[in-house]
């Protein structure tokens, strides 16, 4: 009897010591971040900073493809200087604001397709385009900092022109009046398949079976119409400017 009492003190604290580890380790485990507690708020906070970032809508496998099949590289800086307002007058072409359009272009325009106004000059637009040249690319942006292709698009009419386009690809593909290939002239609006939904990337031909655009590996450039990538990929054309 009195050697069973002395170890009952030594259970009572054993099992109280086993106790308060196991809930020291069901606390810990309840802070940790697999907690439902925290995953919604680290969801959200994940989700906010991809915003902030830009999250890029497009799989490695399409920068991939970009990068080994644009086989007929632009030289940028050649092209700016070329293009540049420095050596060439200014260009106004296409309708103004308040003018009616001529009988020949409201009989080939189609009545659902949206109207658009404004002053198109050539040169007005194209030295803007070599003012954005390098920015890079950047999924749900339209600024200098970082911009996708139809933000950028969407800047050049209405920065240069006062014309406003929709904001996705998919809109923009609705507007003006569609172009052969054969007939393309500065301004118009080129549309690609880069990634099975079509169309998925758009730019803007500049001339000489160039196009500007926001590509998804080099950002804002120029790019030929007849790179390995680019024919093969190249689905229509829309004029904006008649």
């Amino acid at each position: 009897m009195k050697r069973d009492s002395l170890f009952q003190p030594l259970v009572i604290l054993r099992r109280g010591f086993s106790f308060l580890l196991i809930l020291s380790i069901g606390f810990v485990a309840g802070c940790g971040p697999s907690s439902p507690r925290f995953t919604e708020k680290e969801t959200k906070d994940h989700k906010e900073e991809k915003h902030r970032k830009g999250s890029i809508r497009f799989s490695s496998k399409e920068s991939e493809e970009e990068i080994k099949e644009d086989d007929k590289k632009i030289d940028v800086k050649k092209a700016g200087e070329r293009f540049s307002s420095k050596g060439a007058p200014a260009k106004k072409t296409g309708i103004r604001k308040n003018e009616p359009p001529s009988k020949e272009n409201a009989a080939a325009a189609k009545p659902e397709v949206p109207a658009v106004t404004g002053t198109f000059e050539h040169q007005k637009m194209m030295d803007l385009i070599l003012e954005w040249m390098g920015t890079p690319y950047e999924y749900g942006a339209e600024s200098r900092s970082g911009t996708d292709c139809s933000g950028f698009t969407l800047q050049m009419f209405s920065q240069s022109a006062g014309i406003k386009l929709p904001r996705s690809t998919e809109e923009q593909v609705k507007m003006g009046t569609p172009v052969g290939k054969e007939n393309l002239k500065f301004g118009d609006l080129v549309f690609f398949n880069t990634t099975g939904q079509n169309p998925s990337h758009v730019g803007i031909y500049i001339g000489d079976d160039m196009f500007a655009h926001a590509s998804v590996s080099f950002g804002v450039t120029l790019s030929s119409m007849y790179s390995s990538y680019y024919k093969k990929r190249y689905t229509e054309a829309r004029r904006i400017i008649q």
